[in-house]
């Protein structure tokens, strides 16, 4: 069986769904996972994850001194230097066939029945998202080429190196791979055939604010609506709206279910789905992306006009 090692750094606090990630990572018990952070270590966590207690100014350190380049020192930073953990980690991942990277906002399913053996035989780099890398799951091969693919970027020092939050891994990295010569002459294979997580709408990761939507069952991940299963939930635009959790990581209990605003054990009441479900026709996910793009539609447009005015102001001044 082709071994995997997921990074994962996370520096603060542990969010309030931590227990039931580690309830979602126990149930995959032949997947590794590895954690730099300066968090509290839980008292009890699965056999699979490793921590690695370390301060931010550390971590910031030891990347620097691998990549060669002076990184910003803040959190969300970091997410432009995940394609180069395979490099960084070099004595970590060394006896692992794949090492890959993940978010903290996510609640595993049965990992090996998406990544199966032909896969990872298969492919070099696979990705849970469709035509592009992805930032939640994305593994790649063990392999020189590979773990140091960063270097071959168009000016990486300066994406690394400036503030300012690129994404490299799902934005930069994919249009290097769909236009460089690099993976054709080394014929090195890429699998973004299809979405491999929670979808709605034809985009990952995003869904409306509804009430027991997921279901976590003994290590499967299962949409209570379609009866689908994922190999894990991204619930990138719940988080902010969970204010709790039931789950323990010692509970005897083998499922648990995820809802926009929590994780808990009950189902909810019918009353509360149908209010809820009232409550997103006007005030739901959706409506309020329209009317975000609205708006930044609209600031657009202002900036244009008033350009457009200094710029004709300038002239007659002139």
């Amino acid at each position: 069986m082709k071994s995997i090692l997921l990074i994962i750094p996370y520096f603060g606090q542990w969010p309030l769904w931590f227990d039931a990630h580690l309830k979602s990572i126990e149930k995959n018990p032949t997947i590794n996972w590895l954690c730099p952070t300066d968090c509290v270590v839980p008292n009890r966590y699965p056999e699979n994850i490793k921590f690695l207690k370390t301060s931010l100014e550390e971590f910031n350190q030891k990347i620097n001194n691998k990549v060669k380049v002076d990184v910003p020192l803040a959190g969300r930073k970091f997410c432009d230097l995940k394609i180069a953990y395979g490099d960084v980690f070099a004595e970590e991942v060394a006896e692992y066939d794949f090492w890959g990277i993940c978010d903290m906002d996510i609640i595993w399913g049965d990992i090996r029945k998406f990544m199966t053996e032909d896969l990872l035989m298969t492919y070099d780099v696979i990705s849970s998202r469709k035509n592009a890398i992805s930032g939640h799951f994305n593994i790649f091969k063990n392999d020189k080429k590979l773990n140091e693919l960063y270097k071959k970027l168009p000016h990486y020092k300066t994406l690394f190196s400036s503030e300012k939050l690129y994404r490299t891994d799902e934005v930069t990295l994919t249009d290097f791979i769909k236009e460089s010569e690099v993976f054709k002459r080394e014929d090195l294979k890429v699998y973004w055939n299809k979405i491999l997580c929670n979808q709605e709408r034809g985009r990952d990761s995003h869904q409306e604010y509804y009430l027991d939507r997921w279901l976590w069952d003994n290590g499967k991940m299962l949409n209570t609506q379609t009866g689908e299963e994922v190999m894990y939930l991204h619930f990138i635009n719940w988080k902010k709206k969970m204010h709790f959790s039931q789950i323990n990581f010692s509970d005897a209990q083998s499922f648990f279910y995820i809802s926009f605003n929590g994780i808990h054990y009950k189902k909810n009441s019918k009353l509360k789905k149908k209010i809820q479900f009232f409550l997103n026709s006007f005030m739901g996910y959706y409506i309020k992306e329209k009317r975000r793009l609205r708006i930044k539609k609209l600031k657009k447009i202002k900036h244009r006009i008033q350009r457009k005015i200094l710029k004709n102001v300038s002239i007659y001044t002139y």
